[in-house]
């Protein structure tokens, strides 16, 4: 069974669009109580940024879960904001255990940005939003939600390891920890930071990463 719902492209809010999904999450929790097997208890998610609903929602509604209840695999096109990917990796962490790097991609190739959303919990059901490559402002009206039959779970398992295959792990200054700026001014100007060479740990932040890319 499949059917279409009505996505609203109005800006309502990250957690407004983000509880939309939180009734297919309900379903994949009641399942999950039946069957627990390693199909069941994966879930893979395509999306565009961590600010997606669909990225919102998961990194929400993991916290409903057992930690080490789920296996989660993430691919995201857009790596920023930084503040944004950190709250999510932070959801990953308590949740599943693994380290980001292990579990979330980063398809930066732009070539795979006509990929559509889309999140698959186990063999429940399947969300299938819109590309990538839009914008939320530009996003399609509408998005499909199907049951996960053997054909669908299997097109959904394909696509999904194409991609990650396609896209790369995340780069470890991603995970760099947020330092007080004011603290940091008063470290560099201290005189026993006057050295030949600099004692601050080679950790660039992400959002400075990806100013340097731009330039």
């Amino acid at each position: 069974m499949s059917f279409m719902s009505d996505y609203d492209a109005t800006p309502e809010g990250l957690l407004g669009a983000a509880s939309r999904f939180d009734a297919y999450f309900d379903v994949y929790g009641l399942s999950l109580k039946q069957e627990a097997d390693e199909v069941q208890r994966t879930v893979t998610l395509i999306a565009r940024s961590p600010v997606s609903p669909c990225a919102k929602a998961l990194a929400l509604n993991l916290a409903r879960f057992q930690p080490r209840s789920v296996e989660v695999n993430v691919i995201f096109s857009q790596i920023a904001p930084a503040d944004e990917l950190e709250s999510f990796v932070r959801s990953l962490a308590n949740a599943c255990g693994e380290a980001p790097e292990i579990i979330v991609r980063w398809a930066k190739n732009r070539a795979l940005l006509d990929a559509h959303e889309r999140l698959t919990l186990g063999r429940t059901l399947c969300w299938t939003g819109d590309s990538m490559r839009r914008s939320e402002d530009t996003r399609s009206a509408i998005d499909r939600v199907e049951d996960c039959t053997p054909l669908v779970l299997a097109e959904a398992i394909a696509s999904f390891s194409a991609l990650w295959r396609a896209s790369v792990p995340l780069p470890r200054m991603a995970f760099a920890p947020v330092r007080e700026p004011a603290l940091a001014r008063a470290v560099a100007s201290s005189p026993m930071m006057e050295t030949p060479m600099s004692l601050e740990a080679n950790i660039v932040r992400l959002d400075e990463y990806l100013r340097w890319r731009r330039h």
